[in-house]
């Protein structure tokens, strides 16, 4: 159902460290409507470190296992805030249930903001502080429940360059100069603080317990995922942590979140004929914080709502996959599509983006060869790099759909983009 049920896990195996988990097979498990992981079994983590396993748990195999509508219960990134800052977009049931969900303590007003003022007046107890920086919505608000000043956009964020007892003043950057407003706010304008709490973290309920996805794997190695049915009521499965991994002939029919989950810091994965349909929830697939040794080849991956996402990997081949519209939440539709904080108006994806997670971070030593992309309508582009990039090779893939541009791999090095059909490159021109 649509209210989350509590969090209640099936097996959970964890570890100590210095202990000894090993040869587990699951086997034939059934699972349906189950608000937590079906399947978690958990290394021990190295104390203090983001990254590092204590004790790994080996040999670890899942069979031929059906868990439908499982795992931690999950609404989507802005899913709540987008039907609090767009009521209108909705039936009573569903702004209802919003409201009885979304955290009042994110919330300040009535607001006060005036034709040719630059104050937005409420009781600004305790005072919200001066944006430092723009990172994620971490110090950033936006504007709703009445009619804005014409010069102020509904759900756009604002950054705060001047908080008093009984005011600020915003801007359209940190440290921009203050926003002098062109018509008078209605008297039940209200604000929302902070961005990345009302939008970004608040993807579940509170009180939720851990885990997440109907398989939870974190520290484990020689992994075996095969022959699986699964959906989801947030994340679909999540491998974290692990190393050594064959996750092969599974097929994920849809997900309230992302779908395809390796997550932080995997070594050693092969991803191989799968059927991926993300529904339109949110990542189809995710190969998350420095994975290395990764290689994902004859899978279809189709119905995602934010693309594949490969953040900062290395060594890492994507070949020979069929991908098809995977950027539905961009879709301009308030029941599929999903708003940004950042401009309020609908997101923007890439059918596929490699991005990082580190200042400065680096990743290297990646194939794209032979995948047929076909995009929907809304995607942003079909394939993006963030700088950082070294030892990049897309070639002979097949470009379809509406959207068909590889985007400039601006501040990265040792870049191959060759013999793509279909294919629009930054000058216009098809790739060679």
């Amino acid at each position: 159902t649509w209210e989350p049920n509590a969090n209640t896990r099936g097996i959970v195996i964890t570890t100590t460290p210095g202990g000894e988990t090993a040869n587990l097979t699951f086997r034939d498990i059934t699972s349906d409507g189950l608000a937590g992981a079906v399947i978690t079994v958990l290394g021990a983590e190295k104390k203090g470190s983001d990254r590092e396993i204590d004790t790994y748990a080996r040999n670890v195999t899942i069979e031929n296992c059906t868990l439908e509508r499982s795992g931690k219960f999950m609404w989507d990134y802005g899913f709540l805030w987008q039907r609090m800052v767009w009521p209108e977009d909705y039936n009573d049931q569903q702004q209802a249930l919003a409201t009885k969900y979304f955290p009042p303590e994110y919330v300040r007003g009535p607001v006060s903001m005036s034709k040719g003022d630059d104050r937005v007046f409420f009781d600004n107890t305790p005072p919200l502080p001066v944006s430092k920086r723009d990172y994620r919505g971490q110090q950033s608000l936006c504007f709703y429940h009445d009619d804005l000043p014409s010069n102020v956009i509904r759900g756009r964020q604002y950054f705060i360059v001047e908080s008093k007892p009984d005011f600020i003043r915003i801007a359209e950057t940190v440290g921009g100069k203050p926003i002098r407003f062109a018509s008078d706010a209605g008297a039940d304008t209200r604000l929302m603080y902070p961005l990345f709490h009302a939008h970004l973290a608040l993807y579940a309920p509170k009180g939720s317990g851990p885990g997440k996805g109907a398989i939870d794997l974190v520290g484990c190695e020689d992994v075996i995922v095969r022959g699986c049915r699964l959906s989801a009521l947030g994340d679909t499965m999540h491998i974290q942590k692990s190393r050594d991994i064959a996750f092969t002939g599974n097929h994920i029919t849809g997900s309230r979140m992302g779908a395809f989950f390796l997550a932080e810091y995997c070594r050693g994965a092969v991803v191989t004929g799968n059927t991926v349909d993300g529904s339109n929830g949110s990542r189809v697939m995710s190969v998350e914080t420095s994975c290395e040794d990764v290689t994902i080849v004859g899978n279809t991956f189709r119905n995602g709502g934010r693309g594949s996402w490969i953040n900062q990997p290395r060594n890492f081949v994507l070949a020979d996959n069929i991908f098809v519209n995977n950027t539905t939440k961009c879709e301009r539709d308030p029941h599929r599509g999903r708003r940004s904080f950042v401009t309020g108006d609908y997101e923007e994806y890439a059918e596929l983006y490699f991005t990082t997670h580190e200042p400065d971070g680096r990743y290297g030593n990646v194939t794209v060869r032979g995948n047929i992309f076909t995009s929907g309508d809304n995607a942003s582009h079909a394939i993006t790099f963030a700088p950082g990039g070294d030892t990049l090779l897309v070639s002979d893939n097949i470009f379809r759909g509406k959207v068909r541009t590889i985007a400039p791999a601006t501040g990265c090095t040792n870049v191959t983009i060759r013999s793509n059909v279909g294919a629009e490159l930054p000058n216009g021109k098809t790739s060679p």
